[in-house]
Parts: C-alpha cells; structure tokens; sequence
C-alpha cells in the first residue's frame, strides 16, 4: 500500500514555501518505493480575500509597522496573551479553511508535513477533534521557537537546533517527539560546485572579493543605502544584489549601479541563488530562516543587518552566538565592520569553521526520512 505523504505551507513569506519545497525535491532524488508525495499551498484552499489578506498583512507589518510586529510576537509567546489570542486565531483559521478542511478529509494522507503554523494549528485542531487521522510533522522555520508552532495535535517536531529543542522541552513538549535535523533546504545546496564554472556562467571575476546582497524573496530591506555604504569602500570588490520579486528595486539597483559606476550585478527573483553563495565571501541580508540555514548550508559568513524584530532575531542570536555571522546595528557602522572583514581574512576564515560545527546540509533528506518511516 503506498503511502501518501501531504507537504503543506503557507505563502506568507518565501520561506516556509522553499523548505516545502526542498523537502519535495529530496523526495524526489530519493526515488522511495511506494509513496505518493503531494505539495499544496495551505492558502490556497481558503477564501480569495482570506489569502490576500493574511500575506498584505503579514508584509504591512514587517516593512512599514515593524515594532507592532515584534509586540505582536513577544505578547503572543507570553502564555496568558497567546491562549486569548490562539482562540481567537483558531476560529478565524476554521472560518476561513472549509476548503483545505475538505480536501483533508478527502485525499486522507498518511503523514503532513507542514512547515507554516496556519496550516499546523488547523491540521492539529482537526486531530484533537478526531477528524483527521493523519500523522502530523511540523517543521519549524526559524532558529527561534514560539508558541503559534505548538499545537496538541502534532505528532512531531522537527527544529533547527539543540537549542531550539531545549525551548520546546521548556514548553513542556514530550522530547521524544522533538527531531533535529536543521532547516530543509535545497538538495543542491549539500553539493560541491564548481565556483570555476559559476564565475565564468555569470560574467563576474575571480579575483575579487565578492558580496552578496540579497533581500529576500520580496526584495525588503535598505538595499539600495547598504550599496550606498558599500559604494564607499576604496578597494577592488564586485557586488551581487538580489532583489527579489521587487521589480521597482531592480529598476532602482540599476539606475544606481549607472550613478555610482558600480562593479555590481543586479538580479531580481532567481532561482540559482545556491551558485552565488557558493563563490561569496560575504552575504548581507536579512535573517531569514531559509537564507540562514542556505548560507550555512553553503558555508557563507553572513553580515545580519536590520533583522526583523522576533523571529528574524533569534535566527540572528543563533548564528551570532556560534560565531558564524556579525550583525550591524546601524548602516553606520557597515563600512567599517566590511573593511575589518576585508583587512583581516582570517576573521572571514575562522567564521567558516565556526559554521562547519553547526549546519545542517542534509535537513531536506532527514525531514523527508522521517516523515517516511513515520508509523
């Protein structure tokens, strides 16, 4: 008998999204016999308006409302607050998914795999009330853990770190159901390239220091004022700045690569983003889930600037922590903590083997095992 494995998220970030997608594609190198393997958006199966919202929102709050964000989170983890605001949640998830409720119901997986909590929380809510039979695994995106990942119903846990596995024993969850495996990500990001190659492919050279900029799957961030910054280092170095799925700061990036005669490649949604981490020195983003465990993946030191409140800084505690990462308080202060890097190589170095002892390839297979060989 074949057993059906059911790989859901939400697009309300890139992210959950790409670990989705990563596990999908470790399932598919794997070859595994008998199972049937199916990824779905959580958010299609809701109310077009429903959908729209929940992704507008979540954006209106990281880009232009950031400290409402990050109240929003901490109170939500507080453990009064969060069972006021989870019931409330809770109704609106099951006001607004009859669809996904009925799809459910219908295809009768043996395993999910959710890396989203709007799709965890409705999954286990359908377990505890006895209409789903399913085996649910939650994969948890960030470095950090929270209270909206939790839910009665859930059958396993998989997280990033031993830490992140200490936070869910602190919140009283049985630790034989926590697995650490790290993020999923991408097959080809556990894969030696051939840097040779990618230099040659995208027309950038060898001989100079390389960084790489990327603002994340919707181009957010003060991405056009840190090329500013890094405009004002006098030393031979190329840029890559990737802009996402923001057309407006591609056509901005350009104009400025013009103004300033900049030697920067700009590039807007790709989807080989593992060859130009691969031939980075440096990565400057954001602290992203994905974007973190893909640059550990691929053994880029990362410069954090401007993390998101919540999430986003617990990934950056993470990584700064086990000294695999920098982060900046001020645009102020970039230039001088890039020319630091560039002046003292053996500072870029000893980042490296700081990230050897903590990243996790391999996450995409091991999540993909262990849904599999789930009873």
């Amino acid at each position: 008998m074949r057993k059906k494995i059911l790989i859901i998220y939400a697009t309300a970030g890139i992210g959950h999204k790409k670990a989705s997608m990563a596990v999908k594609k470790a399932y598919d190198e794997m070859a595994l016999p008998d199972v049937e393997v199916t990824l779905i958006d959580a958010l299609d199966y809701t109310n077009d308006f429903f959908k729209w919202a929940y992704l507008q929102a979540y954006l209106l709050l990281v880009n232009k409302l950031p400290m409402f964000w990050a109240l929003s989170y901490y109170l939500t983890d507080c453990p009064l607050v969060g069972l006021i605001v989870s019931k409330i949640r809770r109704l609106n998830n099951w006001a607004n998914s009859k669809k996904l409720v009925k799809y459910l119901l219908d295809t009768k997986p043996n395993v999910i795999l959710s890396t989203h909590f709007f799709a965890s929380e409705v999954i286990a809510d359908l377990k505890t009330q006895g209409m789903v039979n399913s085996k649910l695994i939650t994969i948890i995106t960030d470095y950090r853990t929270h209270s909206w990942w939790l839910g009665e119903g859930t059958d396993t846990y998989i997280v990033a770190s031993e830490d992140a596995k200490r936070e869910l024993e602190c919140r009283k969850v049985d630790p034989s159901k926590i697995m650490v495996t790290g993020i999923p990500v991408e097959p080809i990001f556990s894969k030696p390239l051939d840097r040779a190659k990618i230099f040659k492919t995208t027309n950038l050279r060898d001989d100079l220091f390389t960084i790489l900029v990327i603002g994340g799957g919707f181009g957010v961030g003060p991405i056009e004022a840190i090329t500013r910054v890094i405009a004002q280092i006098p030393k031979d170095i190329q840029m890559v700045v990737v802009c996402g799925h923001n057309d407006e700061l591609v056509k901005k990036m350009e104009k400025l690569k013009g103004d300033l005669k900049l030697n920067m490649k700009v590039l807007g949604f790709i989807d080989n983003v593992y060859e130009y981490m691969e031939i980075a020195d440096i990565l400057i983003s954001k602290s992203g889930g994905i974007t973190v465990s893909e640059s550990l993946a691929k053994c880029v030191p990362m410069v954090i600037i401007s993390p998101i409140l919540g999430q986003e800084t617990g990934n950056s505690n993470f990584l700064i922590k086990n000294g695999a990462a920098i982060k900046v308080k001020k645009l102020d202060d970039l230039k001088t903590a890039l020319e630091d890097l560039l002046a003292s190589p053996y500072k870029i170095e000893k980042m490296k083997d700081s990230i050897k002892a903590i990243r996790k390839p391999n996450a995409a297979y091991d999540a993909a095992r262990i849904a599999y060989e789930s009873r």
